[in-house]
């Protein structure tokens, strides 16, 4: 079981979570309110930075769908940063790369 952290920054006017660990149902039990708090906010952007995460399961698929459709109803640019090409080939297997915002 790898442990699962978060590492907040501020950049500017915008807020990037560097998230390490797999992104699997636990993790999203972590996630979720600090996802809840930053958007609370306003960030004129929020980065979520996946270069340390292994393995997402669909359960933190959902909440990366659910956290970019909250992001847009708030007017709030939403991106995913450094996600490997694991993660990239999960999001397109589940048919999530035109649909997530991957730098």
């Amino acid at each position: 079981m790898t442990s699962f952290t978060i590492d907040e920054r501020n950049r500017g006017d915008g807020a990037e979570l560097a998230l390490s660990g797999d992104l699997d149902m636990s993790a999203t039990f972590v996630l979720e309110p600090i996802l809840d708090r930053v958007l609370a906010g306003a960030p004129g952007e929020l980065v979520l930075d996946l270069a340390e995460v292994p393995f997402v399961d669909s359960s933190g698929l959902g909440l990366l769908i659910a956290t970019h459709e909250r992001a847009n109803r708030a007017g709030v640019d939403m991106a995913i940063a450094g996600a490997g090409p694991e993660i990239q080939r999960v999001f397109h297997i589940a048919g999530l790369d035109g649909v997530l915002p991957v730098r």
